[in-house]
């Protein structure tokens, strides 16, 4: 399963240089793949707590599911840097851009690489 993870992450790196970072969070911990040759924003030890935010706003939003239906995905615009979360099944997928991305067109095309999404 983690193989077929870090290919996924790859593969979402590889559409568009503008993308910094991708990251999945599953029942093993953090597969993660960071754009070579790119500093990372901020320390490791806040990475940590940057993921963990996600993945509990992921599990406090399903309450509503039955309500509003399913969370296609949530994005964030930040001073320095854009971030997307993408739940998939049991499985959150995390997606930094630059902050200069157009990320409604990236948004889309990642959205088009992930199998069996609710659209």
């Amino acid at each position: 399963m983690q193989n077929n993870l870090s290919k996924l992450c790859n593969g979402i790196l590889d559409i568009d240089e503008k993308i910094r970072f991708v990251g999945i969070i599953d029942e093993m911990g953090i597969a993660v793949d960071m754009k070579k040759g790119l500093p990372s924003l901020e320390r490791d030890d806040g990475s940590i707590r940057l993921y963990l935010g996600y993945a509990i706003n992921n599990v406090l939003r399903r309450d509503f599911d039955n309500v509003f239906g399913k969370v296609l995905y949530t994005f964030s615009e930040r001073e320095k840097i854009k971030l997307l979360t993408i739940p998939m099944d049991d499985n959150l997928l995390l997606v930094s851009m630059d902050i200069s991305s157009n990320h409604a067109e990236l948004i889309e095309k990642i959205l088009n690489t992930l199998p069996n999404l609710p659209r």
